[in-house]
């Protein structure tokens, strides 16, 4: 008997369905993990993802649909962090925000940092994301000094970093902490070296200026 359209589709639909749970059920182990930020597992994890999400869609783009640009990984790149990120800031009673208009009154104008933190109503740390430098690589570094520079306007005493999947041009290595680059990029068919900075010296710069402990139990 001839198959429906629908009833071929109906695996990859339902695959991808499941993933909400997958994500539901890994978010509540973490919320309980023991972390730690003198290993490297966080950032492992997300470029773990990351890879994953690439593995997908540069083959699905180039290998099936001819497609000729790839699927903006910008999003995904930030809800990958978002979750880990999240997860450990939890147990110190945290919130982690994404987007969140950060101006103390209200105005036409926002500033929606890509993560924010949060404790008891304080903004206590800022961290931009970018999978790369992109476009505006020659002017990164000022790009997130402005950046800062508006932000602190408002929080003079917020903490501010950033995190790029691909390492900033060269920039990030008088800045680590505050500044990270992951990967180095060598193109499509090579394999990329670690840049050795890690997204858990970031977690610590953050715990350490902040004067911030974990509540015992």
């Amino acid at each position: 008997m001839k198959q429906s359209l629908l009833h071929i589709d109906a695996e990859f639909c339902n695959q991808y369905k499941g993933l909400l749970e997958i994500q539901r059920n890994i978010y509540e182990d973490l919320k309980v993990y023991s972390f730690d930020l003198n290993k490297d597992e966080i950032t492992q994890a997300v470029i773990q993802r990351m890879n994953s999400f690439w593995y997908f869609h540069i083959n699905n783009n180039k290998g099936i649909l001819n497609r000729q640009v790839n699927t903006v990984a910008a999003d995904f790149f930030n809800e990958t962090c978002l979750l880990f990120i999240k997860s450990f800031f939890i147990k110190f009673e945290i919130e982690v925000s994404s987007e969140r208009n950060i101006l103390k009154t209200k105005s036409k104008k926002s500033i929606r940092p890509d993560l924010s933190l949060w404790k008891n109503e304080e903004l206590i740390a800022v961290i931009e994301l970018k999978v790369s430098d992109g476009w505006n690589r020659k002017n990164m570094l000022n790009h997130l000094e402005e950046r800062k520079k508006s932000i602190q306007a408002e929080w003079p005493n917020v903490y501010f970093g950033a995190i790029s999947y691909w390492s900033f041009s060269n920039i990030d290595d008088f800045l680590y902490p505050d500044y990270i680059g992951l990967l180095i990029h060598k193109g499509e068919k090579e394999n990329h070296l670690h840049t050795g900075k890690t997204i858990e010296q970031i977690f610590k710069r953050i715990l350490d200026v902040k004067k911030i402990y974990r509540k015992e139990s």
